[in-house]
């Protein structure tokens, strides 16, 4: 599915059935508010330039979403359930443990931001500037790792841990996933599926249920 299209269809959902001239245009509003924002920033983002690009007036851009702030929210809403639809989607194959069903997610989370190059800038402006926005969205996600989590646990791939180990875990997993965006944008040589790999070596030694080596003991 295409950007234009993700957009048009999360824009579709606030409309009433009938309005297709009317969801056309919104569609192609967030659209340009994307283009916008991946050259411009977030916060530098003008109305003006987001109508040209659109091919609408200023006037359209305020009738359809009231504000540059409503529009920016609704922009990154969108992204955001476009993502989570994404990953929801990623297919690991019947019968996948946690590791490949991560795997599979995790590759898909890649390839999402190799297509919006800007977005890893712009969740970095709207942490700084729109902590709202950006804590909702943090939230679902940190919701849906723990759930992965807690299915990991079930079938045994993950060592058992009580509710609040989850969710500091769920977080962490998030936090770590800065490690894939950085090398991704270095570009240090390595394919996507070896970066893939490397995380989930280390997520495996955490997490993944298995002998453990002793501790040593203190002095030695």
């Amino acid at each position: 599915m295409s950007r234009s299209a993700s957009l048009g269809r999360v824009a579709a959902s606030s409309e009433h059935a009938g309005y297709a001239k009317s969801r056309e245009t919104r569609a192609r509003i967030l659209e340009a508010a994307l283009a916008e924002v991946s050259d411009s920033g977030f916060h530098r983002a003008s109305l003006a330039r987001i109508a040209s690009r659109a091919g609408v007036a200023l006037g359209s851009v305020n009738y359809h979403f009231g504000s540059r702030e409503e529009l920016l929210r609704e922009l990154m809403t969108a992204l955001m359930s476009d993502l989570m639809a994404r990953l929801d989607a990623a297919d690991a194959g019947e019968g996948a443990d946690f590791f490949e069903r991560e795997r599979a997610a995790l590759l898909t989370y890649v390839d999402h931001v190799r297509s919006h190059p800007a977005l890893v800038r712009l969740t970095d402006e709207i942490k700084l500037h729109e902590p709202d926005l950006y804590r909702r969205g943090a939230d679902r996600m940190a919701q849906r790792m723990a759930a992965r989590i807690r299915a990991g646990i079930e079938e045994g791939t993950l060592r058992p841990m009580d509710e609040p180990r989850i969710a500091a875990q769920a977080q962490f997993l998030l936090g770590a996933r800065h490690f894939l965006e950085r090398m991704i944008e270095n570009g240090d040589g390595l394919g996507d599926e070896a970066v893939v790999d490397s995380y989930l070596g280390l997520v495996r030694d955490g997490l993944g249920r298995g002998p453990r080596r002793p501790r040593r003991e203190r002095g030695r």
